[in-house]
């Protein structure tokens, strides 16, 4: 009886390892990773009539980078419209403006500096040191100009922005919403019609050296005059862009591209699908009314940090991205004027 159940056991085993190396155990391919987001927050917008035509997290927290530099610009056009200042008064430079980290453009000390001349170089190459500059000019201070910009920014119907300084530098308290910076957008465009030649400028003069404006569309689509990049590492590649074609004018608020070819691409597109006629525009449709958009809750935690994500040796991310994404990137809009890449070659560094 002991013998029969032990050989049992033994033909069972012999059965298991046979089947076992007839039938290797089934491995299941790993799930693939999700492509990272190449864009955060967007809003494509026709200030005109006020209607939204896209909207995607409007009202998501966001660090602003160098589109802060639309309220610096802002108050400057205030100030000289009012007659406080002229666009060809002196804007002194001093020491603390002088030491804002880069971009700035550095005039060596003596060289005289002009309030259109400091805000084109504000604009187009995003300086520090103009920023910083004409907010002391204008407020005394750092500190009462920055809540000239948040008295301003109320007065526009910006409910969800914060500035802390002239010039977008990191700050964790200086935020705002693509809603907001439409609304920024609209005010400048309306407010302002004189200044239109500020953001359709593609490269300006001071003290013979050429800056080149850090705007790709205005050098690739077709209609494209404003308004301004900006980046930081935890903001990633952001832009408030304009076009305008037959009259009719949009604007496209872009924040957290991965890299500066992702953003310049998506933002194309979407100037593209506001002016296609039908079926292809029907791809962004009137939604509402700006003012009626329905405001999300304000969430905090929803405030994202993009350090880790926008690819570029400064970050200290270097990964690329998916192979088709990467080449769509680069490739021009169909209403490109010419390549982007010989664009490129006419933008100074570095990238904003």
């Amino acid at each position: 009886m002991v013998r029969h159940q032990y050989g049992a056991r033994i033909c069972a085993c012999i059965l298991v390892i046979f089947h076992t190396l007839s039938f290797p155990a089934t491995t299941h391919a790993a799930e693939p990773k999700p492509s990272p987001r190449l864009i955060g927050p967007v809003l494509v917008y026709e200030p005109k009539t006020d209607l939204v035509l896209h909207a995607e997290e409007p009202d998501r927290l966001w660090y602003p980078a160098s589109l802060t530099k639309l309220m610096t610009a802002y108050l400057a056009f205030d100030a000289v419209k009012s007659g406080r200042l002229d666009w060809t008064d002196k804007v002194p430079l001093s020491e603390n403006a002088r030491r804002q980290p880069a971009t700035r453009i550095g005039l060596r000390a003596g060289i005289d500096l002009t309030v259109e001349q400091a805000v084109h170089g504000l604009i187009l190459r995003s300086a520090n040191d103009f920023a910083m500059a004409l907010a002391e000019l204008i407020g005394g201070s750092e500190e009462s100009f920055a809540q000239l910009m948040n008295d301003t920014a109320k007065r526009l119907g910006m409910t969800r922005t914060t500035f802390t300084n002239p010039h977008g530098l990191p700050d964790p308290a200086q935020i705002t919403t693509a809603r907001d910076m439409a609304v920024l957008a609209r005010a400048l465009i309306n407010d302002f019609p004189e200044r239109a030649g500020v953001f359709t400028a593609q490269n300006f003069v001071i003290h013979r050296q050429t800056f080149h404006n850090q705007n790709d569309l205005l050098r690739s689509v077709e209609g494209a005059d404003g308004m301004k990049t900006g980046f930081t590492c935890g903001a990633g590649y952001n832009i408030v862009a304009s076009a305008t074609r037959d009259g009719r004018r949009v604007i496209v608020v872009v924040f957290g591209g991965l890299n500066r070819e992702v953003r310049t691409r998506h933002t194309a597109e979407f100037i593209e699908k506001a002016f296609a006629p039908p079926p292809a525009g029907a791809m962004l449709a009137a939604q509402s009314r700006l003012a009626a958009l329905p405001l999300a809750p304000l969430d905090a935690s929803q405030l994202h940090d993009m350090t880790r994500e926008t690819r570029t040796h400064k970050c200290g991310n270097t990964r690329r991205l998916p192979a088709v994404e990467t080449a769509s990137a680069t490739a021009p809009p169909a209403s490109a004027k010419r390549p982007l890449a010989k664009a490129k070659a006419t933008i100074a560094p570095p990238p904003q």
